[in-house]
């Protein structure tokens, strides 16, 4: 997955340096580049050109995913396409519902639904945002659901730091993940450590959180850091799950601190 943020970084980079988003040498798209490139693109005003990739497979992807950043054409079966969350968390309901019908509630109900609402309503609490999109893909093949919601708010390090908490962006995504808060009532700091918990412990998935010049990649063993040049950076926080299709059910209880 940071594989994936880093074909991001290196396309936004040449956006600044000549004015085009040149997807040329692009092969493959995955949540993990969609989405930041997507809120690229929103803030960009179409003040740049955009160089499709060479694939026409891969082209009609592109257009079909950034296509109205809508729910319209939802894919039952496999994809939600790129969706802009509303400025009211209460009119984000539609949208999570949809997300849930397209996991089939991978590990239960009561698991899946508390990964994915607590990482929308994580957004709302402490991002600040403008733009916050969120977008699904199941790889059937792969038996694997990759879930990805990005913010350009003031980033996990810029939260924290509105409550006294001054850490350096890697450590902060840590700390945020351990249960830091930024809000004065820190039990609505826990819910991305259960989120975190669910995934590693319940799903055996893995997670990549990016958010300032931090980045965390959270797989199978301890988590591996990153402290990001600028040039690789990203003004706000991108969040990308890869979620096993398991068949079991998942305990929350098991995870949450409820």
């Amino acid at each position: 997955m940071m594989r994936d943020y880093l074909v991001y970084a290196k396309v936004r980079e040449q956006v600044f340096d000549t004015g085009d988003m040149d997807l040329g040498s692009v092969k493959f798209l995955t949540p993990t580049t969609l989405l930041p490139l997507s809120i690229t693109v929103r803030k960009s005003h179409g003040t740049f050109r955009m160089i499709p990739p060479p694939d026409p497979n891969v082209q009609d992807y592109l257009e079909f995913m950034m296509d109205n950043y809508g729910i319209a054409r939802l894919n039952k079966q496999t994809y939600l396409p790129i969706v802009g969350l509303p400025e009211n968390e209460v009119d984000s309901q539609p949208i999570l519902k949809k997300i849930y019908q397209l996991g089939g509630d991978i590990g239960g109900k009561n698991a899946f639904r508390y990964l994915v609402g607590e990482l929308v309503d994580n957004i709302y609490q402490h991002s600040s945002f403008k733009n916050a999109l969120v977008m699904a893909q199941k790889y059937q093949r792969k038996d694997v659901m990759q879930l990805c919601i990005i913010d350009d708010g003031i980033t996990i390090a810029g939260s924290l730091r509105l409550a006294g908490i001054d850490l350096e962006d890697d450590q902060a995504i840590v700390d945020a993940l351990q249960g830091a808060s930024s809000k004065k009532d820190r039990e609505r700091g826990k819910g991305l450590g259960t989120s975190l918990k669910l995934m590693m412990e319940g799903y055996r998935g893995k997670m990549l959180v990016v958010s300032g010049r931090g980045a965390v990649h959270y797989q199978e063993g301890n988590p591996i850091k990153y402290r990001l040049s600028d040039k690789f950076k990203y003004e706000g926080t991108l969040i990308s799950m890869v979620i096993p299709l398991i068949d079991k059910e998942v305990n929350v209880y098991d995870y949450a601190n409820l």
